[in-house]
């Protein structure tokens, strides 16, 4: 049995995005990725440059982290720390604390402390201007091109902006850190030096359930409304997902959105299974083949799909109707469509897999002539003997 291997995928479409109008959020800018396959379940205005209050902090961190040495560098906490922190979290350090760099960016990742910026920005950088060079040239080596920074706290500022996209993708950037990643899925952390108990900012929300959430960045601002950055693990799927500008009027509107998006996706989605390598998708008709049928079947491909769509799939192979000795090992005979009505799930290349063996036109016609005559031959001459005994 012939057995065709796929080879490259050509397209691929969610065709079952969800409309907002499925669950009630109040965040303007949203963007969620299924980390297990890097693919975008749920986006709106996520490309929209807007303010992003303190998940500026994020690439504050990542700056910090990649221009320091040894994270148990010894700081004191001195009076400048402070400045401009009037209206802003802080971690609750106090002059003359002798803390080290990990303790300061842990104040900043769970309090959002701009104290703890300030005096990670002093010792990493020398001056805030030229710490946000640093991480102005970060976000275009990431590649964030919607993003710019103006202060590493995420004060509200026209050259102070990102987008729900770029953040994601700083986000994904930053957690291949593996210090980062610790301190961002920290929900408490003890300043060993002076007992100072540091609280991530979601412990704020006790009337919530917030369990599900792994680690997260939360901000905000009058212009950047309610902002949180977070990631999940539910069901076997590990979620990333940005909200910015939800609504002011509650405190908890970016938690609780976020809590209803990841609870929508993990309760009404799943791995479903699209494509089975025990089933043959197409019978090519092969012309002088020495195998007169080739079978288009796949590997097993399994996609991030709506509960239930993977039993009401439909398949069709678009490409060749025959294949002939023109056609070689590796050439392109189509493509499967997976498709769910007129929506179209999946797309896959189909490529000949393997070497096919034809007879010859020419030659086998000559042969067979040369088999005729010689059997014409023979009869002629039995006869003939034949004959002969009669006689």
């Amino acid at each position: 049995m012939k057995k065709f291997l796929t080879s490259i995928i050509l397209f691929f479409s969610f065709s079952f995005g969800v409309l907002a109008t499925e669950f009630d959020v109040t965040t303007h800018h949203v963007i969620l990725y299924n980390m297990n396959d890097l693919q975008v379940l749920y986006e709106e205005n996520a490309d929209e440059m807007v303010s992003i209050a303190s998940l500026t902090k994020i690439m504050t961190t990542v700056v910090a982290l990649e221009n320091t040495h040894d994270l148990e560098t010894k700081v004191e906490i001195v009076r400048q720390d402070f400045d401009g922190t009037e209206g802003y979290s802080e971690a609750g350090f106090k002059i003359r604390d002798v803390v080290t760099i990990r303790d300061l960016l842990y104040g900043i990742m769970l309090p959002s402390g701009a104290d703890a910026v300030n005096a990670v920005v002093r010792v990493v950088a020398g001056s805030e201007a030229k710490f946000v060079d640093m991480m102005n040239k970060k976000a275009e080596e990431i590649g964030l091109s919607k993003t710019r920074f103006a202060n590493p706290v995420g004060k509200d500022n026209e050259n102070n902006y990102s987008s729900a996209k770029d953040v994601a993708k700083l986000l994904q950037y930053a957690l291949k850190n593996d210090a980062f990643k610790k301190i961002f899925t920290t929900k408490y952390y003890k300043v060993p030096s002076n007992g100072l108990v540091l609280k991530s900012t979601l412990s704020h929300y006790s009337n919530f359930d917030t369990s599900s959430i792994l680690g997260s960045k939360s901000g905000f601002t009058k212009k950047a409304g309610r902002c949180l950055a977070s990631i999940s693990h539910l069901n076997g799927v590990d979620y990333l997902l940005v909200v910015i500008n939800a609504d002011l009027t509650k405190n908890y509107n970016a938690v609780k959105d976020s809590l209803t998006i990841y609870d929508y996706y993990s309760s009404n989605y799943s791995y479903q299974q699209v494509l089975d390598k025990d089933k043959v998708y197409a019978s090519i008709p092969v012309v002088w083949g020495k195998d007169k049928i080739y079978e288009i079947k796949t590997d097993d491909v399994s996609l991030f799909l709506k509960n239930d769509v993977g039993e009401n799939l439909l398949y069709r192979f678009v490409g060749v109707s025959e294949i002939t000795n023109k056609i070689k090992e590796k050439d392109k005979l189509g493509e499967i469509l997976v498709l769910n009505g007129e929506d179209l799930v999946y797309s896959m290349d189909v490529y000949l897999n393997e070497a096919l063996s034809f007879y010859h036109p020419f030659l086998d016609g000559v042969i067979i002539v040369l088999v005729l005559v010689v059997m014409v031959f023979v009869i002629k001459l039995m006869k003939k003997k034949n004959r002969w005994k009669n006689s």
